[in-house]
């Protein structure tokens, strides 16, 4: 920490004496913001304090959103907002880590992102930056797929403590390095609501989730989901609706009528959609006698990794897995997320119990 300023390095060791940090794996994880300063899911690994990523704003609205947020005179770049895992890939004392939104030790997204050659020649280069990425694929976390294991998509590029490189000096990075990049989608010299209601219409009509619109000097960004995904998000998760947050499923409700509305698409079939999302996982639970669950598959290395993952996923969810299955390059694991608050009230509803309205 001997790269901090004294009033925060001393803010830092305060919250550790007073137990607002919580040490697992080997690092120290800060459960709770310290001010405008430090943001949750800050990380100390060995004496270097990594940032916890900052939230970016959400705009319902795009063209009074673009209006009231950006600036009117100044470039703007548009890239596709990946629906995936958010890690930070972080190098310390010759070992690689990457952490969650949240603070925790990936051990999963750390020993594939370790296999990926590209992505330890930047880290021996620039070994004090951070790359930010998500993760999509056979992971613990995101819908299996048959196409291929896992990739990862950088997003950010950053020091550790929010300060981030230009777009362009980013873009250089990953061509230089042969880092997957987030799918570029425009340019414009100053924002243009007309082009960017265009990139929208034609991300929901392929299934994507949405944008992300970024200015620097200074840096503002900002993401807009298109409600083809907001369906498919109410759709995927409706089984959970005793599991999830609370404002998980309004919101969307919510947002996507906005959206519908100002991108001009037709109501009456986004409504029909919407119906049918919200009830599509509860039909399965009510067939599958009340059992909230999801399905996954992942590909590690060691058993090791495995029973790590399940002892930080366990806390939340039953884990049940089929037996491994050997390959040549690890153990591939099918197993389903069983959400016990869900299923017990599914369970207890279709079973006839009775409860207080």
């Amino acid at each position: 920490m001997e790269d901090l300023k004294s009033s925060l390095k001393r803010k830092i060791l305060e919250a550790i004496g007073k137990g607002r940090v919580e040490k697992k794996d080997g690092i120290y994880r800060f459960t709770e913001s310290i001010g405008d300063e430090v943001p949750r899911g800050t990380v100390v690994i060995g004496k270097r304090v990594v940032y916890g990523y900052p939230k970016i704003r959400r705009v319902f609205s795009l063209e009074k959103g673009v209006n009231k947020n950006l600036d009117e005179e100044k470039e703007l770049w548009i890239e596709e907002k990946i629906d995936g895992f958010n890690l930070r890939a972080v190098y310390e004392n010759g070992k690689l880590y990457c952490v969650s939104r949240g603070g925790f030790l990936d051990y999963f997204a750390t020993e594939k992102m370790a296999g990926f050659p590209e992505v330890m020649r930047f880290f021996s280069k620039y070994p004090r930056l951070v790359l930010h990425f998500e993760m999509i694929g056979n992971t613990p976390y995101t819908a299996p797929t048959s196409e291929f294991d896992v990739r990862y998509f950088v997003f950010d590029i950053g020091n550790g403590k929010n300060d981030f490189v230009h777009y362009m000096e980013r873009m250089h990075l990953c061509e230089k390095f042969g880092l997957s990049a987030v799918p570029f989608l425009g340019h414009t010299k100053t924002p243009e609501i007309k082009k960017l209601k265009e990139i929208a219409v034609s991300l929901d009509k392929r299934g994507s989730e949405g944008m992300v619109m970024r200015q620097d000097n200074p840096r503002k960004v900002l993401k807009f989901v298109v409600p083809s995904s907001d369906i498919r998000d109410l759709r995927e998760n409706s089984a959970q609706i005793f599991d999830m947050p609370i404002g998980f499923m309004k919101q969307r409700v919510f947002r996507s009528a906005i959206s519908i509305s100002e991108l001009g698409l037709d109501k009456s079939e986004y409504d029909k959609r919407l119906g049918e999302a919200m009830h599509s996982g509860l039909y399965s639970s009510i067939k599958n006698k009340g059992e909230v669950s999801e399905n996954f598959e992942i590909l590690v290395k060691s058993m090791d990794t495995w029973k790590k993952i399940t002892s930080h996923m366990s806390h939340e969810v039953e884990i049940k897995a089929e037996p491994p299955v050997r390959e040549r390059n690890g153990f591939r694991i099918k197993f389903r997320k069983i959400f016990r608050q869900g299923s017990k009230q599914v369970r207890r509803a279709i079973e006839g119990y009775s409860q207080a309205d």
